[in-house]
């Protein structure tokens, strides 16, 4: 196959969208199909069959945002004549310029769907507290959250395919944007297991203390902040307790102040951004890995810390429950509650079977599940379908 893919975030951009990306151009090219990207990210444009499609500066927002998504549009268009599918992995609007290209051209196309733009956006704003499937029954936030509800429904139900990495968000496609069943399929985030297991890691506390880490996007869905107040409840009890902050967000700020309020801003380091190889060599040296989300479409972040050997306390939501089996393969706890993840921490940090039983697990379930050796051949069955 000939493959144009669309990724708004390409290395050396950081996160599990732009990892994604490479991995699919390099693996998907491994196997003898010719895959080019059209990138939004500037700095990817050293990288062989990447185009970066720069965004232009008008010193007016909407019109920035408007003529970048029209040369998006344009070059995906005058590209794609050259390939068989467009795959996209684009938020909404660079999901809609894939679509209008691949439609203007005749082109099979196929997006990938990792989050609901529309409720991250009211989130974000603090426009709901709702959570998604709430949220989506009876929206909130204005016009604009309802045109992104809308766009999105609209893009939905007009490409040719639709790739998830969860039954978790399949369901929802198809019960709150009635896409019919047949074009969602599930490929789980993959891995590739050579890249994270270090032979030579202890599943032992760290000699330095009790070091938790948290790694993603600093936005209010993350609640970091119920992470740092677990953090000041147990300092009294594990003198040596440090939380590392992995990534940047709009909450850094109130975040940072929250430890500063809370008078531990000494054990809470805000490391920001680090390439994906820092988080993974981050990740190696922490004893417990803390997602504290509200929301998850299916984390790539808690299949990497089990893959190197972290043990994982997650929040018991749909789709983190698709990798994180309760007391098997890491430990859940009621989204909100502080309480329960203060002791939930407690009991791992004492307890060392727990920890190294959950391991074990975990590794067990990441190589049978999420490897690309698993789930390569399943994206290229569905992309070839399309074409």
């Amino acid at each position: 196959m000939r493959i144009l893919l669309v990724a708004p975030l390409f290395p050396p951009d950081t996160g599990g969208p732009a990892t994604y990306s490479f991995e699919v151009k390099e693996r998907l090219g491994s196997l003898g199909h010719q895959v080019s990207v059209i990138t939004a990210a500037p700095a990817a444009g050293s990288a062989q069959d990447v185009y970066v499609v720069p965004k232009p500066k008008l010193g007016i927002n909407y019109l920035t945002f408007l003529w970048h998504h029209l040369l998006m549009t344009y070059h995906i268009f005058r590209a794609a004549k050259d390939y068989d599918l467009i795959y996209t992995q684009g938020t909404v609007h660079y999901a809609l310029d894939s679509l209008v290209a691949a439609r203007l051209c005749r082109k099979p196309i196929a997006l990938r769907f990792v989050g609901d733009a529309s409720w991250e956006a009211a989130s974000n704003r603090r426009l709901t507290n709702k959570y998604l499937e709430d949220f989506l029954k009876s929206p909130e936030g204005g016009i604009r959250i309802k045109y992104l509800i809308s766009l999105q429904r609209f893009v939905f139900n007009s490409v040719d395919r639709i790739i998830v990495p969860s039954e978790f968000l399949r369901d929802i496609l198809l019960n709150y944007y009635h896409v019919q069943p047949e074009k969602v399929k599930v490929v789980y985030n993959s891995i590739n297991l050579d890249d994270y297991i270090d032979l030579s890691k202890e599943v032992l506390l760290s000699k330095n203390g009790h070091l938790l880490i948290t790694v993603g996007r600093l936005a209010r869905h993350k609640a970091v902040d119920g992470i740092i107040t677990a953090v000041k409840e147990l300092a009294g009890e594990y003198p040596n307790i440090k939380l590392w902050v992995v990534g940047d967000g709009p909450e850094r700020s109130n975040l940072e102040a929250l430890a500063t309020e809370l008078n531990i801003r000494d054990r809470v380091d805000f490391l920001g951004r680090r390439a994906h190889s820092e988080v993974l060599s981050l990740l190696k040296q922490s004893d417990i890995f803390v997602l504290n989300s509200v929301y998850e479409g299916l984390p790539h972040v808690v299949i990497e810390a089990m893959a190197c050997r972290v043990p994982v306390i997650a929040t018991n939501i749909k789709g983190t429950g698709e990798v994180v089996i309760d007391g098997k393969t890491g430990l859940l706890v009621t989204p909100g509650d502080i309480g329960e993840l203060k002791d939930k921490l407690a009991q791992l940090i004492k307890n060392d079977d727990l920890r190294n039983r959950l391991v074990a697990n975990a590794l067990a379930l990441v190589k049978q599940k999420f490897t690309w050796e698993k789930n390569l051949p399943l994206l290229e069955r569905e992309l070839e379908s399309v074409v």
